[in-house]
């Protein structure tokens, strides 16, 4: 990827674009396992619904929203409900993409293989946002500094197996870098402009418009969107004025957004609530969006400064994973102790060191369960941006060695760190590859805790006036195609949630319980977890390989036992059930 246009710059380019294109068709043909993120699940049944009714309406409940609506005197129905919790932006693409494909909307394995089509098309979609990542983070480091640092920066996401990964997720973050990629080269533009002392309206009010699709994107974004203000006004010249250009965008978004949920909940910020409040307690996100009477959190500050200093330990101390173990990006911290020569090279930076800083707060507030694989981990989305100042200093540091040789002088450094950053494609593409040629679509899904082909069952065996209960609803209302309220955090609130969805004439078909709420580092944490007053329905199925039963109490009715996975233990045990649906009666498929 030479700078000049002679027959080698050429043909590097021509590689590299071919490389780009294979990357891309590998990790959705040959590789692609299926979806992985529950939030790309969410948001994939969601735009599958907007595509079907022309409204914004989910299949999955999560009973925070649930009450909101209910305390606002706004009683909605499980089998239409309105959706308060999920960015819309996302949804919104695939939907337009959905309404194409009504013939192949509904996931049939008998007859689509192992893997949903509609889950390649939101593949698809994902490895385009990263094409797209690539080209406007290397147009950023050329504007910033030159053709090496910007080759280097676009030959690290190239091999960054983590974020290809992450793209064909169906994750909300794999947009949300683009965006950011696209954010970083309008300031990039703006700091240029700034340097001729030239006018910045346009990319500053374009750079505006980017940060409202980002907050309509993942909602945690807001403190991407702080980083990127705060930094303009106070690194770039005649930032303030810049900043109010910009902050305008997204605070016109979010006040059209708070009215749009009051009408639907009563509350302005309806489902996000959720997400704040645990920024602000001691009690996770995911426990709040299950609780059908939410509390107030109690602010205890000392709990408070204890969880978010643990969870900046555990975050800093995976800080290469959360970076897709990019080495370019690992060396921006040391980049910020380099005096660029470029002015608008050094206001680029020092934003970017305020938005990681942003980032780092929200992070360490909210917390990461699932640490790097978390939905919520935006770490990776500064990484290509970080990328480029972080070739940058190794173009700088190695050129001060004098190394004999033309190519080892330049790129001497930086392919070492390539090869390093190409470390995890190395190991695990070739094994996946392997897999996705010999198996084709019969490749092994992410299982646990998604299996997606004995979940499509479902909807042929409940009536359309029924919903389910589960601790993978996004999993089953996107596989199963059938509404599904998120497991409450306390027993008694289900037979609540039974009494109203009844009075909206929706009848809870039983409950569908996955690995999800099995997955604990020690057994006896079942018993205290978040899960910990549904354990008789988590431990029942798996130990019925010891000829165990652990029947629910006589008053749940919800007993019959349908499997959906069985898998065996030993050679005398029965079946142990990690997958089950537990119901009121027996079921049979409807023709």
């Amino acid at each position: 990827m030479s700078s000049t246009s002679s027959g080698p710059g050429a043909l590097l380019r021509l590689v590299f674009y071919a490389a780009a294109i294979v990357m891309a068709l590998l990790h959705v043909f040959v590789t692609f396992r299926g979806l992985s993120s529950a939030e790309g699940m969410n948001q994939a049944q969601l735009a599958r619904q907007i595509a079907r009714t022309g409204s914004y309406q989910t299949h999955v409940i999560e009973p925070y929203a649930w009450s909101q609506m209910e305390a606002a005197q706004k009683p909605p129905s499980p089998l239409a409900m309105p959706e308060t919790v999920q960015p819309p932006l996302q949804p919104l693409l695939w939907s337009v993409a959905f309404r194409f494909m009504k013939r192949w909307e509904v996931y049939d394995p008998a007859t689509g293989g192992a893997i949903f089509l509609l889950d390649r098309v939101i593949a698809c979609f994902g490895v385009t946002w990263y094409l797209l990542t690539i080209f406007f983070t290397h147009g950023a480091a050329r504007k910033l500094f030159d053709e090496q640092v910007a080759s280097i920066s676009a030959i690290a996401l190239l091999v960054c197996e983590p974020a290809w990964e992450l793209m064909v997720s169906g994750a909300p973050r794999a947009l949300l870098v683009l965006l950011f990629a696209l954010a970083f080269r309008l300031y990039a533009s703006a700091a240029g402009r700034a340097l001729d002392n030239r006018g910045m309206f346009v990319p500053l009010t374009l750079l505006g418009i980017v940060c409202s699709l980002m907050l309509l994107t993942h909602w945690m974004a807001l403190w991407i969107v702080v980083g990127i203000v705060v930094g303009l006004a106070v690194f770039l010249p005649r930032g303030r004025a810049g900043a109010l250009v910009v902050a305008l965008p997204p605070v016109l978004t979010l006040a059209a957004w708070g009215w749009w949920n009051l009408q639907l909940c009563g509350d302005p910020l309806g489902g996000i609530k959720a997400l704040f409040q645990a920024q602000s307690s001691a009690v996770a996100h995911d426990l709040l969006l299950r609780d059908f009477s939410p509390s107030v959190p109690l602010l205890q500050v000392d709990d408070l400064l204890r969880r978010v200093g643990l969870g900046w330990q555990d975050q800093l101390g995976l800080i290469m994973a959360h970076l897709g173990y990019a080495v370019p990006a690992l060396l921006f911290f040391l980049a910020l102790m380099h005096r660029f020569r470029k002015a608008d090279a050094v206001s680029a930076r020092w934003t970017l060191a305020v938005i990681f800083a942003c980032v780092t707060i929200g992070m360490g507030l909210l917390g990461l369960a699932e640490k790097e694989k978390d939905d919520n981990a935006l770490y990776i989305v500064l990484m290509p941006a970080m990328c480029t100042f972080g070739a940058a200093m190794l173009v700088v540091l190695w050129s001060r060695f004098q190394m004999s040789g033309d190519f080892m002088s330049r790129w001497g450094a930086p392919l070492v760190a390539l090869l390093i950053t190409a470390l995890p494609m190395a190991v695990n593409l070739p094994v996946l590859m392997k897999f996705g040629l010999t198996m084709g679509g019969k490749i092994p899904p992410h299982w646990p805790p998604f299996l997606p082909e004995r979940v499509s069952i479902l909807r042929q065996i409940m009536d359309k006036h029924e919903f389910a209960i589960s601790d993978a609803p996004a999993f089953i209302a996107w596989y199963g195609d059938v509404p599904c309220v998120d497991l409450c955090t306390q027993r008694g609130d289900y037979e609540t949630m039974k009494s109203k969805a009844e009075a909206q004439g929706a009848k809870l078909a039983g409950f569908i319980m996955t690995p999800v709420s099995a997955k604990v580092e020690r057994i006896t944490d079942i018993y205290t977890g978040p899960y910990a007053e549904w354990r008789d329905l988590i431990v029942r199925g798996p130990m019925l390989a010891f000829d165990r039963d652990f029947s629910p109490s006589p008053e749940f009715p919800f007993k019959n036992l349908i499997p959906l996975v069985g898998q065996t233990v030993g050679d005398k045990e029965h079946l142990s059930l990690p997958m089950v649906f537990y119901t009121d009666k027996s079921r049979s498929v409807k023709k």
